[in-house]
Parts: structure tokens; sequence; C-alpha cells
């Protein structure tokens, strides 16, 4: 009895090691399953973040689009306004130019056609839409820069829009509108410049205009 009863204590501390052994894995395996879980959450959880920041940033995207869309559409529509009114006014002191008074004769209408064979840079006479055109875009151009600017700044803005357009073109076209655009002098010494400034607006400038 005694041999049996140690064999059989034998056999039970046999069973109670391999149960513990069995519990000691299954722990483990419980323990990676639980961390590999708790990494895919935070894994899911960043991923929703992402997710959510990137629809905020492509809203905030989509919004500063639509609002420097909308900028543009206005300057568009206040530069081609500026242009219409610039054009209204060339136009104008062009028939003015063209009026011969009755009054006094033969005479004066002969002086002005020596004037306009004299110097005919100021003549405002025959222009063309290309030349329009290129007023209004010089107009608007020297009048966001209130400093003025050189003809070889202004000739390289217009050159992206007209790229057979010379240098000597554009300074001739500005020269023909003296109460439009001026030339100025800045600087001193080896620094002086050239700059181009632009009249249309001013009111002395309108007031003076050559009849």
């Amino acid at each position: 009895m005694m041999e049996e009863n140690d064999s059989l204590r034998c056999q039970l501390e046999a069973y109670k090691n391999e149960v513990d052994l069995v519990r000691s894995d299954l722990k483990t395996d419980l323990d990676q399953k639980d961390k590999q879980l708790k990494m895919l959450q935070q894994t899911l959880q960043g991923m929703q973040q992402l997710a959510n920041a990137f629809v905020v940033l492509s809203s905030t995207a989509e919004d500063g689009e639509i609002e420097q869309l909308m900028e543009s559409k206005r300057r568009q529509a206040e530069d081609e306004l500026k242009v219409r009114e610039l054009q209204a006014r060339l136009q104008h002191h062009k028939g003015d130019k063209d009026e011969v008074p009755g009054e006094e004769g033969a005479e004066p209408q002969e002086e002005q056609k020596v004037d306009t064979t004299e110097s005919p840079v100021f003549s405002t006479s025959m222009l063309t839409d290309r030349e329009a055109r290129l007023i209004g875009l010089i107009s608007t151009f020297l009048h966001v820069h209130p400093f003025g600017a050189g003809v070889d700044y202004i000739w390289s803005y217009l050159q992206k829009l007209d790229p057979t357009l010379r240098p000597g073109e554009v300074e001739l076209l500005m020269s023909r509108f003296p109460t439009v655009f001026r030339q100025e002098l800045s600087g001193i010494g080896a620094n002086m410049e050239r700059r181009w400034l632009f009249f249309g607006f001013n009111a002395t400038a309108t007031a003076t205009l050559p009849l």
C-alpha cells in the first residue's frame, strides 16, 4: 500500500506540474495576443486620426482655393474696368486731337498738320487693338507700382503675355501718351535710373490734356 500511495503521489505531482506548465503556456499566449490586440487598436486609432487630419486639410485647401479664385476674379474685373476707362479716356483724347476748330480757318489746321508731322511719336490717332490692350496692361502694372518702374521691368511683365514685344515698342508707346505715362529720374550719380509712372487717374494730368 505504501508503494502504491507513493506511486499515486508521484503521478499526481506530475499531473500538477503538467497542468501548471499548460497554464503558463496559455498565460503567455494570452499575454502576447493581448499585446497584439492593443497594438492593433493603437494602429487603428492612429489611422483614424490621420484620416481626420487629411479631411480637415483637404477642406481647408479647397476653401483657400475658392477664396483665391474669387479674389482673382475680383481683381480681373477691376483691371478690366480700369482698362475700359482708360481706353475711353484715350479715345476721347484722340477725338479732341482730331477736331479742327472752324472759326480759326485754314491756318491753324495747317499748323496742326505740321505739328503731327514733326512729332509723330505723340500722335494718338490710329490706335490699334494691340496698342489699346498694351496700354491697359501697362496702366494696371504701373498702378500697383506707385513709385514707378523701368522699361525693362515693364517689358518683362508684358513679354509673358506678348512674346513678340520689344522694349523699344513699350517705351515708344508710353511716350505717345505723356498725360497718361510720365518718365522721371530717380537716384543720384551712378545709381540714377529712369522710371515710368502712371498718371491716368490724376486730376491735374486730366485737366491738362492737349486739345
